[in-house]
Parts: C-alpha cells; sequence; structure tokens
C-alpha cells in the first residue's frame, strides 16, 4: 500500500522517473524532500571536504525506547571521536610510525526504516519477524590520504556499537578488526559493501568499501536515493513516525545552499 499511495504525495518523486535534477536514481519511489536534502549534503562534501570518502552502514535497532534520534548524530560524532583518538594512540604506539593527532571530520545521512526477515537468519522459512534497523550514510574526509578505509571502518563500528538502543558488536582483541555479534563473525561490522553487480549505477566502481566524492559523486548520489525511498516505513514504532525517521547532519554553510531548495523541489 505504501508504494501504490507514494504515487499521490505531493512530496514524491514516482518510481517510474529515473533521473531527478540530472541524477540517475534506484527505482523507488522517493520522498522528494530528504532527496533534495542529501543531494545538498553530499554535495557540500565534495566541495568543502579535501578528501571525501562515502560509507554505508546498516545497524538493528534492537530498542527503539532507548534510541534517541534527537541527539543521536552528535553522540556518534562524539564516540567516533574517541574511537579515532585510541586508534591515533594504538597507531602512534607502533615503532617507525609518525605519531598522529588528526581525527577527521564527518558528516551523516540515516533512514529508520522496518522490514519483514526470518526469524533464524539459518532457516529462510522460518517465522517473519520485524526487523527494526537504520541505514547511515557516512561521508569521512579521509584529509590527503591520512586514514584508509580499515581504520576508519573499525572506528566507526566501535562509535556505532555504543550507541544506546543499537545492536552491539564486540572487537576481537586478538586483531582488534573482526567484529561479531553473539551469533555470526561479521569481519567487516555493520559496513555494507557496494554491489558490483547492480545493474543501476553510475561509472565504474574503485572500491568497494567507500565512495570517493570527487571522482563518483554521481553514483553517491545513486545509493544516497535508497535512504530517502517511501517504503519500509509503515511498521515503524510510533516514536519514529513523527518526521525522525530520516535525519542528516547540517554544516553551517549548508544553509546558503538551502536557499535553493524550494526553487529545486518544483523542478
Amino acid at each position: 500500500m505504501q508504494a501504490k499511495s507514494a504515487r499521490f504525495r505531493k512530496n514524491a518523486i514516482p518510481a517510474s522517473v529515473e533521473y531527478y535534477l540530472g541524477y540517475l536514481k534506484l527505482r523507488y519511489a522517493l520522498d522528494r524532500r530528504n532527496f533534495q536534502s542529501s543531494i545538498n549534503l553530499l554535495s557540500w562534501c565534495r566541495d568543502n571536504m579535501r578528501e571525501p570518502r562515502m560509507l554505508h552502514y546498516v545497524v538493528g535497532v534492537e530498542d527503539f525506547m532507548l534510541f534517541q534520534t534527537n541527539r543521536f548524530m552528535q553522540r556518534l560524532k562524539e564516540k567516533f571521536f574517541s574511537s579515532m583518538l585510541e586508534e591515533n594512540k594504538r597507531r602512534s604506539a607502533i615503532a617507525g610510525r609518525r605519531k598522529r593527532n588528526y581525527v577527521p571530520e564527518i558528516q551523516v545521512i540515516y533512514s529508520i526504516e522496518s522490514k519483514k526477515i526470518p526469524s533464524d537468519f539459518q532457516n529462510p522459512d522460518s517465522a517473519l519477524i520485524d526487523y527494526l534497523h537504520i541505514h547511515l550514510l557516512i561521508i569521512v574526509d579521509i584529509g590527503y590520504r591520512r586514514f584508509g578505509p580499515d581504520e576508519i571502518n573499525i572506528a566507526l563500528n566501535k562509535a556505532l556499537s555504543k550507541i544506546p538502543g543499537l545492536e552491539s558488536l564486540h572487537v576481537d582483541p586478538t586483531n582488534g578488526v573482526t567484529f561479531w555479534n553473539g551469533l555470526r563473525k561479521m569481519p567487516i561490522g555493520f559496513l555494507k559493501l557496494r554491489n558490483d553487480r547492480s545493474t543501476i549505477r553510475v561509472g565504474s566502481m574503485r572500491d568497494k568499501k567507500w565512495h570517493d566524492l570527487k571522482i563518483e559523486f554521481d553514483d553517491a548520489v545513486c545509493r544516497a536515493s535508497y535512504l530517502c525511498k517511501l517504503d519500509q516505513k509503515d511498521n515503524l514504532p510510533i516514536e519514529f513516525n513523527r518526521g525522525n525517521s530520516f535525519g542528516h547532519t547540517r554544516p553551517k554553510s549548508l544553509n546558503e545552499t538551502k536557499r535553493n531548495e524550494t526553487l529545486n523541489e518544483t523542478a
């Protein structure tokens, strides 16, 4: 019903529309305002960050009463800052490596969704349950290639695992890389790799772990359209049905971009 009714929503981009403002989108009905906001933020990151990289994460919401959206992005930034300081300290202790105190800037887009999944992931025929989860696009300024995808991913997984109400992973103390959630090992944690088999994409893939926004901007926008889709919102708890199931960080200078948003929404 959601996909059908979305065609009549004033702020919806129909699934049949292939391009929006010249950007390829996925084949979903989208919230126009959310997609426009995503394009604005990604544009800001491309134009203002030195080396912006976009990573995609999917995390289960285990306790929606504990998970607070009003301070979520600020808490994530704080936890990421702490995790990067730990990583810098560990790295600096290795003989021969230069001391590093720099912590990269991050910007965030998120969407909270719910879908039916098998209650036993090893048995596809098991009873279906509601899977409440959050998709995140996290843009990191790696600053002249100071950071690689693995150390950024470790810090982000640690940060996400410290957010109350979200699924929590644990770091394997033997190597600092492997994650698990009590049921299965997750070598890359919550990170969702890019799909090289996708038939809807722009250009070639440079790295499965992240997008380079300076080079792969159009495909990054296409991926971001997934977080703006209108389905998988019907079964959300009422706490997330008050306009807070989608959000993003707001860099100060992004407000200048927002002045043009009304005109773009009518395009």
